[in-house]
């Protein structure tokens, strides 16, 4: 009985491990999808900013 209850310790283990890599890249693929907005944008401004019109 003691085997099983290793084993299950460690297969959750290795399933928070996955769960977190996940969350992580999750996070860095919303913060890369800001970043990129944030850059078109500052592009858009910088257009606006260099134009000849008033």
């Amino acid at each position: 009985m003691h085997a099983m209850k290793g084993r299950t310790r460690s297969g959750q283990a290795a399933l928070e491990y996955v769960l977190a890599l996940a969350a992580m890249l999750v996070v860095a693929g919303i913060l890369s999808i800001l970043v990129f907005a944030a850059v078109r944008h500052a592009g858009r401004t910088e257009s606006l900013v260099t134009a000849d019109c008033p």
